[in-house]
């Protein structure tokens, strides 16, 4: 089974997260696809107060951003959201795939 296709722009987040190298190892990929998952969903539910979490400004999107970072950092060190026997097995399924193929 193909895993689902979305076409949608990349956050700023997304562009500074490398492809995982075929010689990565897959526990270390999963690990750092869980932490952005989670960043990307502390940032959302951030997003719902009504003033922000660290009021508006400059001063609070840098402050907002990092507790994004670190709360998605510490839910992947723990494996809190329970995805990385998953997205371990996907990322060494990709990489068979990738070595067979010429």
């Amino acid at each position: 089974m193909d895993g689902v296709r979305l076409d949608l722009p990349m956050t700023d987040v997304m562009k500074t997260i490398s492809p995982p190298k075929p010689s990565e190892d897959p526990r270390a990929a999963a690990t750092r696809f869980e932490s952005l998952l989670g960043s990307m969903l502390v940032k959302e539910m951030r997003g719902s107060l009504n003033e922000g979490f660290f009021g508006g400004g400059p001063g609070g999107d840098v402050y907002g951003g990092w507790l994004d970072e670190h709360i998605g950092a510490a839910l992947a060190k723990r494996d809190a959201l329970h995805l990385e026997a998953t997205l371990q097995k996907s990322v060494e399924r990709k990489a068979r795939q990738s070595e067979v193929k010429p």
